[in-house]
């Protein structure tokens, strides 16, 4: 049993790590053989097709993302507290998934049926999450503390500025020529303009002067 588990968890591995290299058209199972270490053969005796280990290793990298979502905007943190930890989780995710953004971009162009699995799921959390949080954030609206804004929009812009982050690092070194030393330096430099945008747009000036001073 120990060695059936060994295999697969193997092919696995290397399913996701061509996956994330290649993308799902051009990783074959051939290839994904080769660099498990077994035969052809082998590959699809516990895999029948190449969708369905790809659905396999979708599911690991969207577990963790889920588990990930599931930890920030504490009810116990402040709304500025609760803004830095969500882009800090959301930048330290996808430092660990830097690839999964431009393979889940492939996906919604080229096989959206993939993705319908996780739709409910997501909806589901981002509903009970914005209701948990849309009391305070109505009255701290009221109370003149953060600027107007649509909780949604706000999600979405924490969301869609950290995932440019990274889906432009493949321009960033084959076009640009940066290593990994600068590419680490523009990570977090966009990390801090990020927060800065957002801070501004949130709560003006006050709040980005606060951060300075902490550090």
């Amino acid at each position: 049993m120990n060695g059936h588990n060994n295999t697969e968890q193997a092919i696995l591995e290397a399913a996701e790590s061509l996956f994330f290299e290649k993308g799902y058209k051009l990783a074959t199972t051939t290839a994904i053989a080769a660099r498990a270490g077994v035969t052809h053969a082998m590959l699809h005796y516990y895999f029948r097709t190449k969708e369905q280990i790809f659905l396999k290793v979708l599911d690991k990298n969207m577990n963790e993302l889920f588990d990930m979502m599931h930890t920030v905007m504490s009810p116990e943190l402040t709304f500025s507290e609760i803004l830095v930890e969500v882009v800090n989780l959301n930048y330290t995710f996808l430092a660990g998934h830097s690839q999964l953004p431009g393979l889940l971009f492939e996906i919604a162009g080229t096989c959206p049926e993939m993705l319908t699995r996780y739709k409910e799921r997501f909806r589901e959390m981002l509903d009970v999450e914005l209701r948990r949080h849309r009391d305070r954030f109505e009255r701290e609206v009221k109370a003149g503390t953060i600027s107007p804004i649509d909780p949604f929009q706000l999600v979405f812009m924490i969301v869609s500025m950290n995932l440019s982050t990274y889906l432009a690092l493949p321009v960033m070194r084959n076009v640009f020529g940066m290593d990994e030393d600068r590419i680490t330096a523009f990570i977090e430099e966009r990390r801090g303009e990020i927060m800065r945008t957002l801070s501004a747009r949130l709560f003006g000036n006050d709040f980005s002067e606060r951060q300075t001073e902490k550090k």
